[in-house]
């Protein structure tokens, strides 16, 4: 792939800029009732557009074995770090420290570059770490079959109340993944991983934050929150645990998740600083509660391409048309249909009435004009409940325009 590189003679110091930028639209219908669990009645948008991400970074290696990333992310009128890190590599691994991904999911730990839908499957989206990048130390294996992560990371900072800063004293926690590849060839795979994480939360004077567990209708251009509306209070710490697995064979493949989170609450500090201010109240501070969910997805090229399956990182990578966009020569580059099921249930929640639940249908169309450049259409249904209210609806209608550098 062409990215502007500098490099010395010997290649052993090399110094790159990359990027990536997407611009999503979408139209929507809700009915009354959703927009009453999502927004508490008022009338939510019918249609928006948004730049979902907008990222500028550079990487590099040095002295061989040191390999460094420093990469920025632009959303609206906020700037905030993605990958910034400095590794250590040797011969089957690799050693990291800086601020990344927790090791967990395999949709999680997949690229947004590289996903199959517009966004991640609402459990995921849902049920890992929130944000999903934080400062920490981690060791990555480099094996041709298996794939093992496991680190320690330190505490997550509510953008929001960041004038209390002084005040935080932030969470830890640990997260680990491995995954295994029984079967790789020609392209073809087969696929299964498990995660584990578990945190510490943050604390602010003698009350823990509130703790975010939420996911989205499944586009950007309209932002309503389905899972985890009201953020969850009292929460000492939590448990995370996924399970994975996923085949592909030509240009067929299909993959699947099982999350769920289990939080367990103080009943000696039920209230919690909401980050916009104000208190949140946990109404059953003596119930531990569990949250959730799982996706099934399945996906086929019509142009004869298949999945970039990538065993010894557990994850997908980008995908090469076997012919790129170029009408004079009546090539149109790569065609990937796909459909998926999603389900989150948030039913059980440390305030009584803000228990919800989601299942979600998407159906898509990708369209590989080059290993660069990539257009997604997404045609989403969707039923929503919130405790002690009539069930929701919505249909929405949603493309992504993205390219990388």
């Amino acid at each position: 792939m062409r990215r502007f590189t500098v490099s010395d003679e010997e290649g052993e110091n090399i110094f790159r800029v990359r990027g990536r930028v997407m611009l999503d639209g979408e139209i929507a219908d809700f009915d009354e009732e959703l927009e009453e669990i999502a927004n508490n009645g008022e009338k939510i948008p019918e249609y928006g557009t948004t730049v979902r991400r907008a990222r500028l970074g550079v990487r590099g290696r040095m002295y061989e074995n040191f390999e460094w990333q420093l990469e920025t992310d632009f959303r609206e009128s906020n700037v905030r770090f993605a990958n910034v890190y400095l590794a250590y590599l040797m011969d089957e691994g690799r050693l990291a420290v800086g601020n990344f991904k927790e090791p967990f999911s395999l949709e999680s730990e997949t690229s947004s570059r590289y996903t199959t839908f517009m966004e991640r499957a609402a459990p995921v989206d849902a049920y890992r770490a929130s944000p999903s990048r934080s400062l920490g130390l981690m060791y990555q294996t480099v094996k041709p079959r298996y794939y093992v992560a496991a680190g320690l990371f330190g505490g997550n900072l509510n953008e929001e109340i960041d004038n209390e800063r002084d005040k935080i004293e932030k969470g830890y926690g640990f997260a680990g993944r491995t995954s295994f590849a029984p079967y790789f060839e020609n392209g073809n795979f087969a696929h299964i991983g498990a995660s584990y994480a578990w945190r510490q939360n943050a604390t602010l004077g003698d009350s823990w934050l509130t703790t975010d567990l939420r996911t989205r209708e499944g586009a950007r251009g309209v932002d309503i929150q389905l899972i985890g509306e009201q953020q969850i209070p009292g929460v000492e710490d939590y448990s995370r645990y996924a399970l994975e697995a996923a085949f592909g064979y030509g240009p067929f493949s299909v993959q699947a998740e099982y999350l769920a989170v289990n939080l367990t609450n103080d009943p000696d500090n039920p209230v919690s600083p909401k980050p916009d201010g104000g208190t949140e109240t946990a109404d059953n501070p003596d119930t531990d509660i569990t949250q959730d969910g799982f996706y099934i997805q399945g996906s086929y090229f019509l142009t004869g391409e298949s999945r970039n399956y990538r065993p010894s990182a557990g994850d997908f990578g980008r995908i090469t048309p076997n012919r790129n966009f170029n009408p004079a020569s009546g090539d149109w580059g790569a065609f990937e249909v796909a459909l998926r099921y999603a389900d989150a249930d948030s039913s059980e929640a440390t305030k009584m009435d803000d228990g919800q639940t989601l299942e979600h249908w998407t159906l898509g169309l990708n369209w590989y004009l080059n290993p660069e450049m990539l257009v997604k259409f997404n045609a989403m249904r969707f039923d929503a409940t919130r405790n002690g209210l009539p069930d929701g609806s919505g249909t929405v209608f949603a493309s992504r325009l993205q390219y990388e550098f």
